[in-house]
């Protein structure tokens, strides 16, 4: 059966969350090893079918193209390292089981979610992943802010929840589609050109509003800074390998036929735009590495949705799947520094390269594909997406994207010079480094970092006749780097790089000067601009226990 590899990619997570269910039902404590195995399984899969895919039918309503197979395969393939890298953070925490069963089910959702031809299973697989998140991000923890925080990531996710359900209904009795299949669906809702129906068009915002709401754009992410309550290999998986980028995959996925409704498209790309901008500068006044790196995954996701909305699809696919492989990185580096250190307070870190070299230089890799610095595959597909953004002449987004990537750079490099250079901190002083099974994923990572920009000749070709409706080309990696080299947005990128390294050499002249002459700026910076006043929940309301974001 051709399919079988398909399906194996959707159905092997499932079948491993089973098996480690019943060994806990047996007393055994095969758990892990279950399900590292799977993952292992799951991620050799989806490697051995990416020359397979077609484009076309598979079995069980699967829609096998580039568009859903390689976010796939990025969840597949992460998916594995995080179970791998979990089998030394998590140690002997209480209740592996279920921990392990939660993240094989979350691989699963994901890639049934972005493989599915039927929009409404995707819908299902969709609200799956609302539940998993908030079962994550409360994982051994019993008191009331963990409740608190897992409370309001599912108040966020079924109310995304909803809003799909409702656009994709809408979508379907706006049109004349027959039924929700999604092919049938976007082919019948991009055959109304005018689109005048009403149906359509509040489906189509439906649509958009419940991936910003997943995907964590501006101003519908106030969950995510909470959301870091869950363990450090929790985090990764949910913000850089699977759950965060579906609401990426929604945009690109409806993106030929939503296009056309009026508005949607510089919808999309002023939420991006606007996001990429915001989430930087709080990240830059973040003082845990965590929350960091969470308004991080804020502003790169920002950039996806800003190049879907310039009509970059392949720019944004191609930054999603190299941000899911740096920020991953980034994540497993801090976790492997909390792990070790017992805080993720910035302002408590200090010369922790001297104590855990392997994580330092992972860390370093991490923020250079963050940063954009050449030759990382963070740099190919932030100049992709800032081309797309040149020609279609959208000027105005564009310069807040370039002051974006600035504030990126300064803030990713002043976190490394913060926590690895310098005198070792008190609680850095009797640290050690990670052990072998959380720097063998990391090790990986660092190498995929600059060099999985390579395989774009592969994801091209996958994507090129497909996915119709998007015009992408088939293109190798010397193209690339001729294209990259020899566009005007790579101008755009080395100033910006030029103009942020800088600013981090004076970072210290830089921020007194902003906390003597831009106090409201950085007050509203550190305070999130303000936008869980907006959305607070009754008890946060009356506690205001939260901790404020800030440089201390």
């Amino acid at each position: 059966m051709s399919d079988l590899p398909f399906v194996l990619v959707v159905a092997l997570p499932f079948a491993g969350c089973a098996l480690v269910i019943l060994s806990k039902a047996f007393g055994s404590k095969s758990a892990p090893y279950i399900a590292v195995s799977t993952g292992i399984a799951t991620a050799l899969t989806a490697i051995a079918s990416t020359p397979k895919v077609h484009g076309g039918q598979a079995a069980f309503g699967l829609v096998v193209d580039g568009l859903g197979f390689f976010v796939a395969l990025t969840s597949s393939v992460l998916g594995a390292l995080i179970l791998i890298y979990s089998l030394g953070y998590m140690g002997r925490a209480k209740n592996l089981s279920r921990y392990y069963a939660l993240v094989l089910l979350t691989i699963g959702c994901l890639n049934g979610l972005v493989l599915s031809g039927n929009a409404l299973v995707m819908a299902c697989f969709w609200t799956a992943c609302s539940f998993l998140t908030c079962a994550i991000v409360r994982f051994n923890k019993t008191g009331a802010e963990a409740r608190f925080c897992a409370k309001k990531a599912l108040a966020f996710g079924l109310s995304g929840d909803m809003l799909l359900f409702l656009g994709i209904v809408l979508l379907r009795f706006g049109s004349d589609a027959g039924g929700f299949d999604i092919a049938e669906l976007l082919g019948a809702v991009g055959s109304q050109v005018p689109i005048e129906s009403t149906l359509t068009k509040v489906g189509a915002f439906a649509v958009l509003v419940a991936s910003m709401i997943r995907s964590a754009q501006v101003p519908l992410h106030v969950w995510l800074p909470d959301a870091m309550e869950a363990p450090s290999s929790g985090s990764a998986l949910l913000d850089a390998a699977t759950v965060m980028n579906a609401g990426v995959y929604v945009v690109m996925r409806f993106y030929p036929a939503l296009r056309y409704v009026p508005g949607w498209a510089s919808a999309v790309t002023w939420t991006g735009a606007f996001t990429i901008v915001i989430s930087a500068l709080m990240a830059l006044y973040a003082v845990d590495i965590k929350k960091m790196l969470a308004f991080s995954t804020m502003s790169q996701l920002g950039y996806m949705f800003f190049a879907v909305g310039t009509g970059s699809v392949l720019g944004a696919q191609f930054h999603l799947m190299s941000h899911a492989i740096f920020k991953t990185l980034l994540f497993l580096a801090a976790g492997s520094l909390i792990h070790a250190t017992g805080t993720r307070d910035m302002n408590k870190l200090s010369g922790a390269g001297a104590k855990m070299p392997v994580t330092a230089a992972s860390f370093l890799i991490g923020v250079m594909g963050l940063a954009g610095v050449p030759f990382m595959s963070g740099f190919f597909s932030k100049d992709m997406i800032l081309a797309g953004a040149l020609a279609g002449q959208q000027y105005a987004a564009l310069a807040l994207a370039g002051f974006g990537a600035v504030v990126t750079v300064v803030y990713s490099f002043s976190a490394y010079l913060k926590v690895f250079k310098g005198e070792p901190s008190p609680v850095v002083r009797r640290t050690h480094e990670a052990p072998l099974s959380m720097e063998i994923p990391m090790a990986i990572l660092s190498i995929l970092t600059p060099f999985a920009w390579l395989s774009i000749g592969v994801e091209t070709h996958g994507l090129h006749g497909s996915v119709p409706g998007i015009g992408v080309h088939e293109i190798s990696p010397l193209y690339l780097v001729e294209e990259t080299f020899g566009s005007a947005a790579f101008l755009i990128s080395l100033v910006a790089l030029t103009v942020g390294l800088v600013i981090v050499r004076r970072r210290s002249q830089v921020f007194a000067w902003l906390d003597a002459h831009a106090k409201g700026l950085v007050a509203a910076c550190k305070e999130g601009f303000y936008f869980d006043r907006l959305f607070a929940l009754p008890e946060q309301r009356a506690s205001r226990h939260r901790r404020p974001y800030g440089r201390k």
